[in-house]
Protein backbone atom coordinates (compact mmCIF):
# COMPACT_ATOMS: atom_id res chain seq x y z
CA UNK A 1 0.00 0.00 0.00
CA UNK A 2 3.35 2.11 -0.02
CA UNK A 3 1.99 4.11 -3.71
CA UNK A 4 -1.54 4.31 -2.60
CA UNK A 5 0.02 6.24 0.46
CA UNK A 6 1.71 8.33 -2.09
CA UNK A 7 -1.11 9.06 -4.08
CA UNK A 8 -2.64 10.22 -0.46
CA UNK A 9 0.17 12.32 0.00
CA UNK A 10 0.23 13.85 -3.67
CA UNK A 11 -3.55 14.41 -3.77
CA UNK A 12 -3.79 15.91 -0.70
CA UNK A 13 -1.18 18.62 -1.77
CA UNK A 14 -2.40 19.94 -4.24
CA UNK A 15 -5.60 20.43 -2.15
CA UNK A 16 -3.84 22.41 0.23
CA UNK A 17 -2.44 24.80 -2.35
CA UNK A 18 -5.31 25.22 -3.50
CA UNK A 19 -5.06 23.68 -6.88
CA UNK A 20 -7.51 21.21 -8.15
CA UNK A 21 -5.81 17.87 -9.00
CA UNK A 22 -7.38 17.37 -12.55
CA UNK A 23 -6.90 20.94 -13.92
CA UNK A 24 -3.11 20.62 -13.24
CA UNK A 25 -3.35 17.14 -15.39
CA UNK A 26 -0.14 14.84 -14.73
CA UNK A 27 2.68 16.21 -11.69
CA UNK A 28 5.61 17.92 -12.31
CA UNK A 29 8.51 16.72 -14.52
CA UNK A 30 10.34 15.97 -11.51
CA UNK A 31 7.85 14.10 -10.21
CA UNK A 32 8.25 10.25 -10.56
CA UNK A 33 4.63 9.61 -11.72
CA UNK A 34 5.23 11.78 -14.51
CA UNK A 35 5.49 8.85 -16.86
CA UNK A 36 1.94 7.46 -17.77
CA UNK A 37 0.64 4.15 -19.16
CA UNK A 38 -0.35 4.23 -22.85
CA UNK A 39 -2.64 1.26 -22.53
CA UNK A 40 -5.35 3.02 -20.25
CA UNK A 41 -7.88 1.05 -22.06
CA UNK A 42 -7.19 -2.25 -19.63
CA UNK A 43 -9.03 0.30 -16.90
CA UNK A 44 -11.74 0.68 -18.83
CA UNK A 45 -15.24 -1.36 -17.66
CA UNK A 46 -17.53 -1.64 -14.45
CA UNK A 47 -16.45 -3.07 -11.53
CA UNK A 48 -19.00 -3.95 -8.22
CA UNK A 49 -17.64 -4.51 -4.67
CA UNK A 50 -17.52 -2.59 -1.09
CA UNK A 51 -16.33 0.58 0.36
CA UNK A 52 -14.95 -0.28 3.84
CA UNK A 53 -15.79 -3.39 3.70
CA UNK A 54 -19.95 -2.41 4.60
CA UNK A 55 -21.05 0.05 1.66
CA UNK A 56 -21.55 -1.76 -1.58
CA UNK A 57 -21.03 0.22 -5.13
CA UNK A 58 -20.63 0.27 -8.59
CA UNK A 59 -18.25 2.14 -10.52
CA UNK A 60 -17.43 2.73 -14.29
CA UNK A 61 -14.71 4.16 -16.12
CA UNK A 62 -13.80 5.43 -19.49
CA UNK A 63 -10.42 6.37 -20.82
CA UNK A 64 -8.56 7.87 -23.52
CA UNK A 65 -4.33 8.24 -23.71
CA UNK A 66 -3.48 8.65 -19.54
CA UNK A 67 -6.82 10.56 -18.74
CA UNK A 68 -9.61 8.83 -16.65
CA UNK A 69 -13.16 9.86 -16.38
CA UNK A 70 -16.49 7.54 -14.87
CA UNK A 71 -18.81 7.54 -12.39
CA UNK A 72 -19.98 5.42 -9.32
CA UNK A 73 -22.95 4.82 -7.12
CA UNK A 74 -23.48 3.20 -3.42
CA UNK A 75 -26.45 0.95 -4.28
CA UNK A 76 -28.58 2.01 -1.26
CA UNK A 77 -28.75 5.64 -2.93
CA UNK A 78 -28.70 5.47 -6.13
CA UNK A 79 -27.03 8.86 -6.61
CA UNK A 80 -24.11 8.99 -9.48
CA UNK A 81 -20.71 10.62 -8.11
CA UNK A 82 -18.51 11.34 -11.26
CA UNK A 83 -15.17 10.72 -11.36
CA UNK A 84 -11.97 12.32 -13.20
CA UNK A 85 -8.19 11.21 -12.96
CA UNK A 86 -5.06 9.81 -14.59
CA UNK A 87 -3.18 6.56 -14.76
CA UNK A 88 0.39 6.79 -13.59
CA UNK A 89 3.50 5.11 -14.54
CA UNK A 90 3.92 2.63 -11.33
CA UNK A 91 0.15 2.01 -12.07
CA UNK A 92 -1.28 3.79 -9.65
CA UNK A 93 -5.04 5.32 -10.52
CA UNK A 94 -6.16 8.85 -9.02
CA UNK A 95 -9.77 9.27 -9.55
CA UNK A 96 -11.59 12.78 -8.28
CA UNK A 97 -14.88 12.72 -6.99
CA UNK A 98 -17.28 15.54 -7.17
CA UNK A 99 -21.30 15.75 -7.35
CA UNK A 100 -22.76 16.49 -10.65
CA UNK A 101 -21.46 19.63 -12.42
CA UNK A 102 -19.62 20.83 -9.24
CA UNK A 103 -15.91 20.81 -9.78
CA UNK A 104 -14.87 20.84 -5.83
CA UNK A 105 -13.46 17.60 -4.71
CA UNK A 106 -15.72 15.53 -2.07
CA UNK A 107 -13.74 12.83 -2.01
CA UNK A 108 -10.35 10.54 -3.69
CA UNK A 109 -9.68 7.08 -4.75
CA UNK A 110 -6.13 5.69 -4.95
CA UNK A 111 -5.78 2.42 -6.20
CA UNK A 112 -4.11 -0.03 -8.36
CA UNK A 113 -5.52 -2.76 -10.87
CA UNK A 114 -4.81 -6.42 -9.97
CA UNK A 115 -5.07 -8.26 -13.57
CA UNK A 116 -5.25 -11.83 -13.48
CA UNK A 117 -5.47 -14.27 -16.04
CA UNK A 118 -8.84 -14.17 -16.02
CA UNK A 119 -11.77 -11.98 -15.56
CA UNK A 120 -12.85 -13.09 -12.09
CA UNK A 121 -9.55 -12.26 -10.97
CA UNK A 122 -9.21 -8.18 -12.02
CA UNK A 123 -9.95 -6.07 -8.99
CA UNK A 124 -9.02 -2.25 -8.60
CA UNK A 125 -8.29 -1.95 -4.96
CA UNK A 126 -6.99 0.56 -2.81
CA UNK A 127 -8.05 3.53 -0.57
CA UNK A 128 -11.14 6.09 -0.73
CA UNK A 129 -10.44 9.23 1.58
CA UNK A 130 -12.48 12.54 1.73
CA UNK A 131 -11.57 15.41 0.87
CA UNK A 132 -9.26 16.55 3.47
CA UNK A 133 -7.86 13.39 3.73
CA UNK A 134 -8.85 12.58 7.43
CA UNK A 135 -10.84 9.73 6.93
CA UNK A 136 -10.11 6.80 4.53
CA UNK A 137 -11.90 3.39 4.01
CA UNK A 138 -10.19 0.57 2.04
CA UNK A 139 -12.69 -0.46 -1.40
CA UNK A 140 -11.89 -3.21 -3.49
CA UNK A 141 -13.84 -3.62 -6.42
CA UNK A 142 -14.05 -6.83 -9.31
CA UNK A 143 -14.49 -6.30 -12.90
CA UNK A 144 -18.15 -7.37 -13.86
CA UNK A 145 -18.47 -10.01 -16.79
CA UNK A 146 -21.12 -8.29 -18.52
CA UNK A 147 -21.44 -10.48 -21.12
CA UNK A 148 -22.66 -13.21 -18.79
CA UNK A 149 -26.14 -13.76 -18.37
CA UNK A 150 -28.00 -11.04 -17.12
CA UNK A 151 -30.13 -10.96 -13.69
CA UNK A 152 -32.56 -8.83 -15.04
CA UNK A 153 -34.12 -9.97 -18.26
CA UNK A 154 -36.17 -6.83 -19.08
CA UNK A 155 -37.05 -3.47 -17.32
CA UNK A 156 -40.57 -2.66 -16.66
CA UNK A 157 -41.46 0.83 -18.54
CA UNK A 158 -44.34 3.31 -17.83
CA UNK A 159 -44.94 6.58 -18.87
CA UNK A 160 -45.43 9.62 -16.85
CA UNK A 161 -46.99 13.32 -19.03
CA UNK A 162 -45.85 16.41 -17.59
CA UNK A 163 -47.79 19.61 -18.62
CA UNK A 164 -49.86 17.64 -21.16
CA UNK A 165 -47.33 17.58 -24.26
CA UNK A 166 -44.67 16.26 -22.48
CA UNK A 167 -44.24 12.49 -22.24
CA UNK A 168 -40.96 10.28 -20.57
CA UNK A 169 -40.57 6.86 -19.47
CA UNK A 170 -40.50 5.56 -16.22
CA UNK A 171 -38.62 2.18 -16.26
CA UNK A 172 -38.04 -0.04 -13.27
CA UNK A 173 -36.50 -3.08 -12.47
CA UNK A 174 -35.54 -5.43 -9.30
CA UNK A 175 -32.77 -3.57 -8.38
CA UNK A 176 -33.95 -0.61 -6.24
CA UNK A 177 -30.52 0.93 -6.93
CA UNK A 178 -30.36 0.78 -10.43
CA UNK A 179 -33.85 1.61 -10.58
CA UNK A 180 -33.34 5.17 -9.12
CA UNK A 181 -30.43 5.26 -11.63
CA UNK A 182 -32.47 5.01 -14.48
CA UNK A 183 -34.84 7.89 -12.69
CA UNK A 184 -31.91 9.66 -13.22
CA UNK A 185 -31.32 8.73 -17.22
CA UNK A 186 -34.74 9.46 -17.73
CA UNK A 187 -35.76 12.88 -15.96
CA UNK A 188 -37.46 15.16 -17.52
CA UNK A 189 -34.12 17.54 -16.20
CA UNK A 190 -32.08 14.79 -18.44
CA UNK A 191 -34.37 14.80 -21.00
CA UNK A 192 -35.23 18.52 -22.12
CA UNK A 193 -32.32 20.28 -19.98
CA UNK A 194 -35.16 21.38 -17.60
CA UNK A 195 -36.81 20.57 -14.17
CA UNK A 196 -40.42 20.50 -13.78
CA UNK A 197 -40.59 23.77 -12.22
CA UNK A 198 -38.28 25.85 -14.39
CA UNK A 199 -40.56 23.63 -17.29
CA UNK A 200 -43.64 25.26 -15.65
CA UNK A 201 -42.56 28.53 -14.92
CA UNK A 202 -41.35 29.21 -18.80
CA UNK A 203 -45.03 27.41 -20.44
CA UNK A 204 -46.89 29.88 -17.84
CA UNK A 205 -44.81 33.28 -19.03
CA UNK A 206 -45.31 32.03 -22.92
CA UNK A 207 -48.91 31.78 -22.30
CA UNK A 208 -49.05 35.22 -20.40
CA UNK A 209 -47.23 36.78 -22.94
CA UNK A 210 -48.83 35.38 -26.20
CA UNK A 211 -45.24 33.81 -27.13
CA UNK A 212 -44.50 30.61 -28.40
CA UNK A 213 -40.65 29.41 -29.50
CA UNK A 214 -38.48 26.67 -27.47
CA UNK A 215 -38.98 23.26 -26.27
CA UNK A 216 -42.92 22.52 -27.19
CA UNK A 217 -43.14 18.29 -27.02
CA UNK A 218 -41.48 15.28 -25.60
CA UNK A 219 -41.96 11.86 -26.83
CA UNK A 220 -40.18 8.80 -26.47
CA UNK A 221 -39.66 5.29 -28.23
CA UNK A 222 -38.56 2.17 -27.08
CA UNK A 223 -36.04 0.24 -29.58
CA UNK A 224 -35.10 -2.25 -27.11
CA UNK A 225 -35.31 -4.12 -24.25
CA UNK A 226 -34.25 -7.96 -23.77
CA UNK A 227 -31.07 -9.47 -22.72
CA UNK A 228 -30.76 -7.04 -19.83
CA UNK A 229 -30.62 -4.12 -22.21
CA UNK A 230 -32.31 -1.14 -22.48
CA UNK A 231 -32.56 1.51 -25.64
CA UNK A 232 -34.80 4.12 -25.67
CA UNK A 233 -34.66 7.28 -28.15
CA UNK A 234 -36.46 10.51 -26.62
CA UNK A 235 -37.38 12.74 -29.27
CA UNK A 236 -38.04 16.47 -28.37
CA UNK A 237 -40.06 19.34 -30.77
CA UNK A 238 -39.50 22.86 -30.44
CA UNK A 239 -40.25 25.73 -32.47
CA UNK A 240 -38.19 29.23 -33.42
CA UNK A 241 -37.60 30.29 -36.88
CA UNK A 242 -38.92 27.21 -38.12
CA UNK A 243 -39.35 23.56 -36.43
CA UNK A 244 -36.95 21.64 -35.08
CA UNK A 245 -36.61 18.23 -34.26
CA UNK A 246 -34.05 16.94 -31.95
CA UNK A 247 -33.51 12.92 -30.30
CA UNK A 248 -31.35 11.49 -27.52
CA UNK A 249 -30.65 8.03 -27.23
CA UNK A 250 -30.02 5.82 -23.98
CA UNK A 251 -28.64 2.46 -24.27
CA UNK A 252 -28.05 1.29 -20.96
CA UNK A 253 -26.97 -2.25 -18.96
CA UNK A 254 -29.90 -3.08 -16.40
CA UNK A 255 -27.68 -5.34 -14.72
CA UNK A 256 -25.24 -2.39 -13.38
CA UNK A 257 -27.71 0.94 -14.74
CA UNK A 258 -24.34 2.54 -16.36
CA UNK A 259 -24.98 3.65 -19.85
CA UNK A 260 -23.35 1.12 -22.95
CA UNK A 261 -20.47 3.52 -24.48
CA UNK A 262 -19.77 1.40 -27.59
CA UNK A 263 -16.42 3.05 -28.27
CA UNK A 264 -15.28 1.76 -24.56
CA UNK A 265 -17.22 -2.41 -25.92
CA UNK A 266 -14.70 -2.23 -28.97
CA UNK A 267 -11.13 -4.22 -28.24
CA UNK A 268 -8.28 -1.82 -28.37
CA UNK A 269 -6.55 -3.89 -31.26
CA UNK A 270 -9.69 -4.67 -33.52
CA UNK A 271 -10.41 -0.80 -33.59
CA UNK A 272 -9.18 0.32 -37.00
CA UNK A 273 -10.97 -2.86 -38.24
CA UNK A 274 -13.94 -2.03 -36.75
CA UNK A 275 -13.88 2.09 -38.30
CA UNK A 276 -12.79 0.07 -41.70
CA UNK A 277 -15.74 -1.24 -41.92
CA UNK A 278 -18.22 1.54 -40.24
CA UNK A 279 -16.44 3.20 -43.51
CA UNK A 280 -17.26 0.88 -46.15
CA UNK A 281 -21.17 1.08 -44.65
CA UNK A 282 -20.58 4.90 -44.60
CA UNK A 283 -19.66 5.33 -48.36
CA UNK A 284 -22.26 2.74 -49.93
CA UNK A 285 -24.93 5.62 -48.24
CA UNK A 286 -22.86 8.61 -49.00
CA UNK A 287 -22.57 7.43 -52.88
CA UNK A 288 -26.55 7.22 -53.28
CA UNK A 289 -26.32 11.18 -52.44
CA UNK A 290 -23.54 11.88 -55.98
CA UNK A 291 -25.62 14.25 -57.92
CA UNK A 292 -28.90 14.81 -55.96
CA UNK A 293 -30.69 17.56 -57.33
CA UNK A 294 -30.36 19.84 -54.04
CA UNK A 295 -26.74 19.24 -53.47
CA UNK A 296 -24.70 22.06 -54.67
CA UNK A 297 -20.95 19.99 -56.20
CA UNK A 298 -19.86 22.03 -53.05
CA UNK A 299 -22.38 19.79 -50.74
CA UNK A 300 -21.69 16.78 -52.63
CA UNK A 301 -18.17 16.76 -52.32
CA UNK A 302 -18.52 16.89 -48.87
CA UNK A 303 -21.43 14.07 -48.30
CA UNK A 304 -18.73 12.32 -50.11
CA UNK A 305 -15.97 13.09 -47.88
CA UNK A 306 -17.77 11.50 -44.80
CA UNK A 307 -15.22 9.58 -42.59
CA UNK A 308 -17.03 7.63 -40.22
CA UNK A 309 -15.03 7.83 -36.82
CA UNK A 310 -15.80 7.27 -32.75
CA UNK A 311 -17.82 10.33 -32.84
CA UNK A 312 -19.84 8.14 -35.69
CA UNK A 313 -20.93 5.50 -32.49
CA UNK A 314 -21.76 8.12 -29.79
CA UNK A 315 -25.19 8.44 -30.95
CA UNK A 316 -26.75 5.02 -32.16
CA UNK A 317 -29.23 2.45 -30.74
CA UNK A 318 -29.80 -1.49 -30.25
CA UNK A 319 -32.91 -3.19 -32.19
CA UNK A 320 -33.55 -6.83 -32.38
CA UNK A 321 -31.69 -7.29 -35.30
CA UNK A 322 -27.98 -5.33 -35.00
CA UNK A 323 -26.73 -1.51 -33.64
CA UNK A 324 -27.88 1.57 -35.66
CA UNK A 325 -24.91 4.35 -35.38
CA UNK A 326 -26.49 7.95 -36.70
CA UNK A 327 -23.74 9.45 -38.02
CA UNK A 328 -23.68 13.54 -37.49
CA UNK A 329 -22.51 14.56 -41.01
CA UNK A 330 -20.58 17.67 -41.16
CA UNK A 331 -17.83 19.17 -43.48
CA UNK A 332 -16.93 22.98 -44.09
CA UNK A 333 -19.39 24.73 -46.25
CA UNK A 334 -22.39 23.17 -44.71
CA UNK A 335 -25.54 25.30 -44.41
CA UNK A 336 -28.06 24.89 -42.11
CA UNK A 337 -30.52 24.02 -44.17
CA UNK A 338 -28.71 21.31 -45.79
CA UNK A 339 -27.38 20.08 -42.43
CA UNK A 340 -31.30 19.49 -41.74
CA UNK A 341 -32.06 17.88 -44.73
CA UNK A 342 -29.45 15.31 -44.24
CA UNK A 343 -29.70 14.89 -40.59
CA UNK A 344 -30.72 11.51 -39.59
CA UNK A 345 -29.80 9.81 -43.08
CA UNK A 346 -26.53 8.47 -42.49
CA UNK A 347 -27.70 5.48 -40.37
CA UNK A 348 -25.06 2.92 -40.70
CA UNK A 349 -26.04 -0.18 -39.43
CA UNK A 350 -24.35 -3.54 -37.73
CA UNK A 351 -25.20 -6.48 -37.33
CA UNK A 352 -24.87 -8.17 -34.11
CA UNK A 353 -22.89 -11.35 -35.82
CA UNK A 354 -20.69 -8.38 -37.50
CA UNK A 355 -20.09 -6.32 -34.06
CA UNK A 356 -19.39 -9.50 -32.07
CA UNK A 357 -16.22 -9.84 -33.43
CA UNK A 358 -14.92 -6.41 -32.10
CA UNK A 359 -16.08 -6.47 -28.75
CA UNK A 360 -14.66 -7.11 -25.77
CA UNK A 361 -14.98 -10.46 -24.02
CA UNK A 362 -16.93 -8.53 -21.07
CA UNK A 363 -19.07 -6.57 -23.11
CA UNK A 364 -22.48 -6.39 -22.41
CA UNK A 365 -23.40 -6.06 -26.42
CA UNK A 366 -22.13 -9.77 -26.11
CA UNK A 367 -25.68 -10.88 -25.27
CA UNK A 368 -26.85 -9.38 -28.24
CA UNK A 369 -25.43 -12.36 -30.33
CA UNK A 370 -25.66 -15.15 -27.44
CA UNK A 371 -29.62 -14.82 -28.25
Amino acid sequence: MHTIRYGLTLAAGLLLAGRPAVAQGPAANNDPLTGVFSNVQRLVGTYEGTLNGKYRIRLQLSGQDSALTGQYYYLSKGQLLQLRGQLHRNGLVLLRETVGADTVATGWFSGKLDAGPLLADQWLRGEWYNRSGTTLMPFQLQRVDGSSKPTTAKARIGSKTYLSSFEGPIVTVPDAGVTKLLAQWFSLENLIGQDLTSLRAEQKYKRQEGMSGGTEELDYTVNYNAHGLLSITAQTTGTGASVWYDHRTQNIDLNTGFPVVLEDEIQPEKLTQFLALGQQKLQKITRTYKQDEFLSEEDEQGVLGQQFGLHSTREYTVSAAGLMCDHPVSYDGLSNFVWKVLTGNFQVEFSHAELARFLKPESPLRRLAAR
